[in-house]
């Protein structure tokens, strides 16, 4: 679609711009040394547009920003004394601030805007814990730790070269116990609801059933065979355990595309043995689904080991990471209907296994509640948000006019704060890396360390293959098709179910067609539209085509059956306030336009609203507005014709209101102008 705005900026002006991160800098600076808001708007309205004044003036407020008390008070003197084996760097009177290992060993968690330093924290805490012997593995989402790998004799494993079983679960915890985790964290990384998790499961079950000999000895099924029994399963499409299937044979194909190699094993990497190395595992790759997952049931596979090994004797292993709202997200934490992942009931206990985790994130106001209750560290660095830095300050509990001297905070420098300690600022050391070393060549130097990293291969019984070799029907293992019910007792079959999500799926669709989409008679299926109608959750439209011959007749959805379909886990259309009459008509204009060779864009969106069908060819361009109505069909026309097009038409459904549209538009333009056309919708069929 053309571009039809004429007010975009020329290449030198915008390259004369000062960008946004340039003038918060300068708005911090403004602040920091007491200028009214005001002040600090009207000299960034220019500072914007014009970069010699934003050099001079920045300059000007950075020279006094040095000779400047900052806003606020640096919270209250003489500073608490932080002792213990840890060293975070030093506070404003030189006396280093230290943490103990039962502090560390209640986790921590950093926040701090990109760029705060929370890298170089890491490199710190990566230094230290190296120092004292304590292994750490960390998740590493921008292979930033792999230059450090001579420093710390670092294991790095490339996502490209990792091998892991999902499916085996940790040595002494049982299988049926790790099934239900496994459904849990899975589930939760890749967003689906319960009724779906329940299906996972089910088939899981199913899996660890036809590899009982084979577990026996040591070898597990992996995702690739659970993909291929829940594919293999044969479900009538009319079931509500369809859609199930189909989620869920969709998440595992997403999963095993991009990062199918970490998984292409009947065994994975000896986890327990990486437990006693320095490791870093390079996810950057991998989309975040992978990474999501990757994280979450590492994490939970190593908490529910260290249980099962009765590991509670103080501080072992720290697991460092940043995006930790990948795992933590508050609004999933809040979602009633996602499976809740173990890590999250795990956080409050997990310190009795001697695990500590070390977590950042440039957004806490987006982290879990979760985490920040259980974390009885935090590291608070510069934030760029006014919402993430009221967010911080609740949790730390501080003044306004200690926020303020937050937002003086530069990169290495910080807050920090321990459980029934009063906060203390920080100045954090640097950490000085080359970042030289390529991905080529720490693949090729870790190639030996993981050539003893012993993996088993995929293995296929012969039972798993007659099951996928031939169509299987079962119910699942769990109870996942409770029907809906209305107030007076009616409930939601299976056959009206599927023609409820039919509805959703394809709008447009007669009866008789409609009813061989769900593969049922039309007794069957008119006995389900019936019950929908009077459960009043589709009501029932005839679209007057203005054409010899029977109309057809629509079912549209009501607000209660699209709650009922949200409720059930599909993925309720948006269709805005258009009603079902209207969008049919601009579906027929659209095939009609394509069947021409046009491009055709519906509700195609342009600088003051949208317009009903856009289609575009070869020199030749039209917009089209169905017009059921007078109303609003002159600002309309107006859009249109602004557009730059070659013919605006306007299809209406009456003759009747056609001529007032027709009326209406002589009447604002002079005249109907040469571009517009009005076409009765019949033409279209």
């Amino acid at each position: 679609m053309p571009e039809h705005s004429n007010s975009g900026r020329s290449t030198a002006e915008r390259s004369s711009l000062t960008d946004q991160e340039e003038l918060e800098a300068l708005q911090d600076d403004m602040k920091a040394v007491g200028e009214p808001d005001e002040k600090i708007a009207n000299v960034s309205r220019v500072a914007a547009v014009d970069r010699e004044f934003f050099a001079d003036i920045r300059e000007l407020y950075r020279r006094k920003r040095m000779h400047e008390e900052p806003i606020g008070r640096p919270f209250a003197t003489p500073y608490p004394a932080y002792l213990g084996e840890f060293m975070l760097g030093a506070d404003p009177d030189e006396r280093p601030v230290c943490v103990t290992r039962q502090q560390l060993n209640e986790h921590m968690l950093v926040v701090g805007r990109s760029g705060a330093g929370k890298t170089t924290f890491f490199y710190n805490m990566m230094s230290l814990l190296d120092g004292v012997d304590i292994p750490f593995l960390v998740f590493d989402f921008k292979n930033d730790y792999r230059h450090v790998v001579d420093e710390f004799d670092l294991t790095v494993i490339n996502w490209q070269d990792l091998k892991f079983n999902p499916l085996q679960p940790p040595p002494g915890v049982r299988i049926e116990q790790w099934g239900e985790v496994l459904a849990d964290t899975w589930s939760h990384a890749v967003g689906l609801l319960n009724a779906s998790r329940n299906h996972f499961l089910g088939n899981l079950r199913v899996l660890y059933n036809l590899y009982d000999e084979q577990m026996a000895d040591g070898a597990y099924p992996s995702l690739f065979e659970l993909r291929d029994v829940v594919a293999a399963q044969e479900i009538p499409y009319a079931s509500p355990r369809y859609r199930y299937k189909e989620r869920v044979e969709n998440r595992l194909t997403g999963m095993l595309g991009f990062g199918g190699d970490i998984f292409e094993c009947s065994t994975g990497f000896p986890i327990e043995e990486l437990l006693d190395r320095n490791v870093v595992v390079e996810l950057q790759e991998p989309n975040q689904d992978v990474q999501t997952f990757m994280v979450e049931v590492l994490l939970t596979w190593l908490f529910y080991y260290r249980d099962a090994q009765g590991h509670r004797d103080g501080l072992r292993h720290a697991v460092l990471f940043d995006e930790a709202k990948q795992v933590f997200d508050v609004h999933r934490e809040q979602n009633v209907d996602t499976p809740q992942p173990p890590i999250t009931s795990l956080m409050g206990r997990v310190r009795e296994f001697g695990e500590a985790l070390v977590v950042a994130d440039h957004e806490p106001s987006k982290l879990s509640d979760s985490l920040k209750a259980n974390t009885n560290l935090k590291v608070w660095m510069s934030l760029g948000s006014g919402h993430d830095t009221q967010e911080m300050a609740e949790t730390f509990g501080i003044e306004d006019d200690e926020v303020g001297f937050t937002r003086t905070l530069e990169r290495g420098e910080a807050v920090v704060k321990a459980a029934s300690c009063d906060p203390v600022p920080v100045r954090l050391p640097p950490y000085f890396v080359e970042k030289s070393t390529t991905e080529e060549v720490v693949r090729e130097r870790m190639q030996s360390v993981l050539d003893e990293l012993a993996y088993g291969e995929r293995v296929r019984p012969d039972r798993f293959l007659e099951v996928v070799g031939r169509h299987w029907e079962t119910t699942d293992a769990t109870d996942d098709t409770d029907a809906e019910t209305d107030e007076d007792g009616g409930a939601v079959g299976d056959v009206a179910e599927a023609v409820l999500a039919s509805v959703n799926d394809q709008p447009f669709l007669s009866m008789s067609q409609r009813y061989d989409a769900v593969d049922v008679g039309a007794k069957t299926g008119n006995e389900a539209k019936n019950q929908l109608v009077a459960l009043e959750l589709v009501r029932e439209v005839e679209v007057d085509t203005r054409k010899p011959g029977r109309n057809p007749k629509l079912l549209e959805l009501t607000e209660a059956g699209k709650e009922v379909l949200a409720e059930r886990g599909y993925d309720v259309v948006a269709t805005g306030r258009r009603g079902v009459v209207h969008r049919y008509w601009q579906q027929q204009i659209k095939e009609y336009y394509e069947a021409d060779g046009f491009s055709v864009e519906i509700e195609s969106a342009v600088s003051d609203g949208f317009v009903d069908v856009y289609a575009e060819t070869t020199g030749e361009v039209v917009a089209v507005e169905v017009a059921r109505s007078p109303e609003h069909e002159v600002a309309n026309v107006r859009k249109c014709l602004g557009l730059d097009v070659d013919r605006v038409e306007v299809a209406t459904l009456e003759e009747g209101v056609r001529e007032r549209i027709e009326a209406a538009v002589r009447d604002e333009f002079d005249g109907v102008p040469d571009q517009v056309v009005f076409v009765d919708v019949a033409e279209y069929v």
